[in-house]
């Protein structure tokens, strides 16, 4: 093994070292002298100012408690700083020296060689404090505190750092430094202007060739900041979801559910949504408005509704079209005589009796009876609306049904049913109380709803039975699913637009005065609002929605934030926030929509330093803030407003929120006013003596709903009486740190349940973690494997089937979507045992008895090449069954094999163990803090001849012992913030190109690293997430040339050596077993193994799988 060496600080004569154990990695020579830019001068690079983020001590001296440590470090640092004095107590020292240090390690049972270890730690002391005198051989509680505020444990907990401003701040400022001509783009020359600045050298012609040839990523001949951030950053995220998050995407799948269970939840999901529950219609069918204005409202609202109903029958006509099942056409086509108006007796007799004379409607189709409907009502109220209804009303239900029906027979279907029949006789239910109540229509006057609401349930069926046959695929469900929520949301917009319009018609509006701001500030409780942040605000970055000229935010920073964002929907306030002679460098302002807030973010992270990372899904911000900004909004805006600030606050955050106080009057001069009927009526409002606006009134539940649905916990209500005709309330708000019961929680935001394994499973792994393939299992997928692989289906890179019968449709498809899920009735039930063991039992599986010979057995002219692609398909649906495959990084499936590179060579950067035949430490799967696995699966198709043992230890049995044996200042090394390298996505065979080299410089490598911080262990009560792999912990501190810490490098060997203690299972992978581990409660590992020449090579295929979401809906079924 080569030895490891380190420069002496003294004279600079190298010295080797030799690995404490076997199994402890090789580091490359590391000069910690060298010259290198420090995170202050990269701070100061970016234009940051580096003393507040950086900062040192302000006492001198040696410090006898931890309350006396006047430095700026963190809670978790104070508390593991306390704990230190405690023991120094325990031990009888007031510092600690080398006898306490023994008597530590012996309290712990560390069993590997001390030898040097002490002056190790001596030398972390003197490198975060310089003036400390190494010749004291002891060590302070002040010399502690100054250890945790050094960069090494300093920068990871960093809000500039961990939240990506930093490396933002210096790509924007490399960007900017690189464009001479200050033109926002980069030309040839500027790029190899980039190269000389980052690579401190003249770069060669091929290199700005190539580099010019990555970052110009549109191929127009220069480069943008947009493609230049994109490139350099290389955000690894979750994938946001497309869908709402009512609606559970595991039902998109075929291996989670049959096709009658995804239709019954998007039904589900059809009549909970505001598209059919809408509050316009609460309050119309019970006659809120009064009697003459509902009337009025009712007229209005038909008059509009008949504007894009009117296709109805073309669309049934053009559905039956693409039709080429004979009962579908028949049963469709009966539904099109009714729409004409021709029905059965038995209809006609039951028309009868509900008062509705047959001639009326015999013979008269359906758009007909609803003219007649409106006409009715013209008639009636001696008024007409139909010509000058505004375009406005129905331009998004309009374009919906357009966009829905650009995907032929899917969108159509889902037009007329869930977008229309399903839902109808709901929506029309209302209408028809409505009418009833304000105008005493009769059934015969309202026979067009009556025939919906009562007779045409028979319509529904038969649609429901048609898209029943057509939603076998993810790929068909995808277009119903979005189709019908593009289609819902359209009619929440018609809704809202209706509402609006009789609010112009009934009186009219008053424009927004222009006044003094103080005039807001006499009545914004601005001082309630910061006393319910002032508990929270220390350190944190906060969020201002409505930030106006960003007075709120201002006054945030001067109270303890460090960064805020403010968004407001006028140019002239965020122009004169940004103006503002008081504004820091750490306040952003952004022109954006709070009614699409997590878009507008998104799309101006250029302006605000914000990472495009997993923050924008997890949570990014400390507080959010919100004055006088829902009473601008519909209650449709709000709700949206308060998803995405969900989204945007970390888990334990808060949101704080005031509104003018929907009980009380707000204006228009009456002494009362109608609370329900004038529920999100745009309106004007006095809301003091000089100043009034308009603004939409809502009720008190509008509120408490939308939080509430949204996942936030009320924490604290304050009404607040600012004058005598102002009343405010003010809401706090708490996102759960948990959110296990959230419908579509990814891996990032659900915390995994911890497992345990008892004695006896240890001592039987056999019995405990082998679980045998069920014969009928295998059999349904050899067949379904070598038919896939006869149709050309392939796992990353699909393409059209040429022999099975899937109709004419030529799009891609996939092995996920390929087969009805009624092809795998054994499977479905087999994965769900699977699942469940991975997430509430051991947590490890090894799945035996797949047989991969079988595949050349039921076809004798097969090769090698077809074993290995029908193994992997079969493969492939096994793991689909048990939770979604993530292929977001190295593709779906990974060839885990030897292609001669050494992961362990210092000179070999970004290269996977997975590509390399040397031994694989304990580890978890995935090194970016921003994308997380909860599973992680290996087949095995070759074996390998020499060593290649995998290895397996329980990481939640690790922690119990772990945690009882450290003392909390030890177990803090293993629970805060910890750098990791950054592997880029692909196939992880090291920098094969100068584009990779390019994002991989020194200085970016510095804050990308800085970024990609976190624990080893995150623990909530009976939860926990275990990531880590000791190599790329140490890489990455040599990387950004840091000392490992010592106390790091203990608490890490203790970690490592109570894994191994606890390991169970060390075996060799045989031909056909299936691994599957859970990726944080499992620890795994491997030896090192040889190929040997004549025998085949060690073939293992890796997947990746998101579980959790397939556990949740099928935690909710149950």
């Amino acid at each position: 093994m080569a030895p490891i060496f380190y420069r002496d600080n003294t004279d600079g004569a190298a010295t080797a070292a030799q690995p404490q154990n076997e199994h402890e990695p090789t580091q490359p020579y590391v000069d910690l002298n060298a010259s290198r830019h420090s995170f202050a001068d990269l701070l100061r690079e970016s234009g940051l100012e580096a003393s507040l983020y950086l900062p040192r001590s302000k006492t001198e001296g040696n410090l006898s408690s931890s309350d006396s440590c006047n430095i700026n470090i963190s809670e978790e640092a104070k508390a593991a700083v306390a704990d230190f004095a405690l023991q120094l107590k325990f031990w009888g020292k007031s510092c600690f020296d080398e006898e306490a240090f023994n008597m530590l390690l012996d309290d712990i049972g560390y069993t590997r060689s001390r030898d040097g270890l002490f002056d190790d730690l001596l030398e972390d002391v003197a490198y975060a404090d310089p003036k400390f005198d190494v010749s004291s051989r002891s060590i302070s509680v002040d010399n502690m505190c100054q250890m945790y505020a050094s960069e090494p444990y300093r920068v990871p907990e960093q809000a500039v750092f961990n939240n990506g401003e930093a490396l933002m701040s210096f790509v924007e400022a490399l960007f900017r430094k690189s464009d001479v001509t200050g033109d926002n783009v980069l030309d040839y020359d500027e790029v190899k202007q980039l190269l000389r600045s980052l690579l401190g050298s003249e770069p060669t012609q091929e290199m700005v060739d190539e580099a010019f040839k990555a970052l110009d990523v549109d191929g127009d001949g220069q480069v943008n900041f947009e493609e230049f951030k994109s490139f350099m950053l290389k955000a690894n995220v979750n994938d946001f979801s497309t869908l709402s998050s009512d609606f559970n995407e595991s039902m998109l799948s075929p291996s989670h559910s049959s096709d009658l269970e995804f239709v019954t939840e998007l039904e589900k999901y059809c009549k909970s949504h505001r598209g059919v529950n809408h509050h316009l219609l609460q309050n119309l069918a019970s006659g809120a408005f009064g009697k003459k204005e509902t009337a009025d409202l009712l007229l209005r609202f038909l008059s509009a509704y008949s504007k894009f109903n009117s296709n109805f029958i073309a669309n049934i006509k053009a559905l039956l079209g693409m039709l080429d099942n004979l009962h579908h056409i028949e049963v469709l086509s009966e539904n099109l005589e009714e729409e004409m108006g021709q029905y059965d007796e038995e209809t006609l007799i039951e028309g009868e009796k509900m008062g509705i004379r047959r001639e009326s409607i015999a013979g008269i189709p359906h758009r007909q009876l609803f003219i007649e409907l409106v006409e009715l009502l013209e008639t009636k109220l001696a008024r007409s609306y139909s010509k000058f209804i505004p375009d406005y009303i129905c331009e998004k239900l309009t374009h919906a049904i357009e966009e829905s029906t650009k995907h032929g027979k899917l969108g159509l279907l889902a037009i007329l049913y869930f977008g229309s029949e399903l839902i109808v006789p709901q929506i029309y239910s209302y209408i028809l109380d409505g009418l009833r109540l304000s105008m005493g229509l009769t059934n015969e006057e309202a026979k067009f709803l009556i025939l919906h609401i009562d007779m045409d349930k028979d319509h529904a069926d038969a649609l429901r039975e048609i898209i029943v046959d057509n939603c076998r695929t993810k790929a068909e469900r995808l277009v119903l699913v979005k189709c019908t929520r593009l289609l819902l949301d359209a009619r929440v917009n018609f809704y809202d637009s209706v509402l609006k319009y009789g609010s112009e018609m009934s009186e009219p509006m008053f424009n927004i005065n222009t006044v003094d701001i103080c005039c807001f500030s006499d009545i914004a409780s601005r001082a309630n609002v910061l006393d319910m942040c002032r508990d929270h605000i220390e350190g944190s970055v906060v969020l201002d929605v409505g930030c106006g000229a960003g007075h709120l935010s201002r006054e945030l920073l001067n109270i303890g934030a460090t960064k805020t964002v403010g968004v407001d929907i006028s140019s002239a306030m965020i122009d004169a926030a940004n103006a503002h002679p008081a504004k820091s460098r750490t306040e952003y302002y952004v022109v954006g929509d709070a009614a699409q807030l997590k878009l507008e973010l998104l799309s101006t992270t250029n302006q605000t330093n914000l990472m495009p990372g997993a923050g924008f899904d997890m949570g990014v911000f400390d507080i959010t803030v919100a004055s006088f900004l829902f009473n601008c909004m519909s209650v449709t805006e709000m709700n949206q407003c308060i998803s995405d600030i969900h989204s945007l606050v970390k888990p334990g955050g808060h949101f704080i929120f005031i509104v003018p106080h929907p009980s009380f009057n707000c204006g228009r001069g009456k002494e009362s006013r109608n609370y329900f009927a004038d529920r999100d009526r745009l309106s004007e409002q006095q809301i003091n003596d000089d100043l009034r606006t308009n603004a939409y009134s809502k009720i008190l539940q509008d509120y408490t709903d939308a939080v509430i649905s949204n996942g936030f916990e009320i924490v604290q209500l304050e009404e607040v009486r600012t004058t005598s005709t102002a009343t405010n309330l003010i809401v706090k708000l708490r996102k759960p740190s948990e959110t296990v019961g959230r419908n579509n929680a990814n891996a990032l935001t659900m915390l995994p349940k911890k497992l345990t394994w008892s004695k006896a499973a240890m001592k039987h792994p056999r019995n405990a973690f082998i679980v045998n393939i069920p014969v009928e299992v295998k059999q349904e997928l050899y067949a379904a494997a070598l038919n896939a692989y006869e149709d050309g289906i392939k796992i990353d890179r699909a393409k059209a089937p040429r022999r099975r019968s899937m109709g004419s449709r030529q799009e891609s498809l996939d092995a996920a979507g390929y087969f009805p899920v009624d092809s795998f009735a054994a499977l479905r039930s087999f994965s769900v045992t699977v699942r469940n063991c991975l997430l509430h039992e051991t947590g490890l599986v090894l799945l035996k008895g797949l047989d991969l010979d079988t595949f050349s057995a039921l076809d004798p002219l097969a090769d090698p090449d077809q074993v290995v692609a029908c193994s992997k398909l079969a493969y492939y649906i096994i793991c689909s069954h048990i939770g979604t495959v993530d292929g977001s990084a190295r593709g779906k499936l990974f060839d885990v094999k030897n292609n001669n590179i050494d992961a362990m060579d210092g000179k070999n950067d970004n290269v996977l163990f997975s590509v390399s035949d040397c031994e694989a430490s304990w580890h978890t799967d995935g090194a970016s803090k921003d994308k997380v696995y909860d599973c992680v699966g290996l087949l095995c198709i070759n074996p390998s001849s020499v060593g290649g043992k995998s290895k397996i230890s329980n990481a939640c049995n690790a922690f119990d012992k772990v945690e009882n044996a450290l003392p909390k200042f030890l177990m803090h090394e293993l629970t805060r913030p910890v750098p990791r390298d950054i592997l880029e996505n692909g196939k992880g065979r090291g920098n094969d190109n100068f584009g990779t080299q390019l994002s991989r410089t020194e200085s970016i490598m510095h804050l990308r690293i800085s970024y990609n911080s976190y624990p080893i262990y995150v623990t909530k009560k009976d939860r926990i997430r275990f990531r880590y792999m000791r190599h790329w912990i140490e890489t990455a501190h040599q990387k950004v040339h840091w000392r490992l810490p010592t106390m790091l490098r203990i608490a890490m060997d203790v970690l490592d050596d109570t894994l191994t203690e606890g390991c169970c299972f060390y075996e060799r992978l045989e031909r056909g077993d299936i691994l599957i581990c859970n990726n944080s409660c499992v620890a795994h590992g491997r030896d090192a193994f040889q190929d040997v020449p004549g025998k085949p090579s060690r073939h293992l295929v890796r997947a990746w799988m998101q579980v959790q979401g397939v556990d949740l809906y099928k935690a909710s079924k149950r």
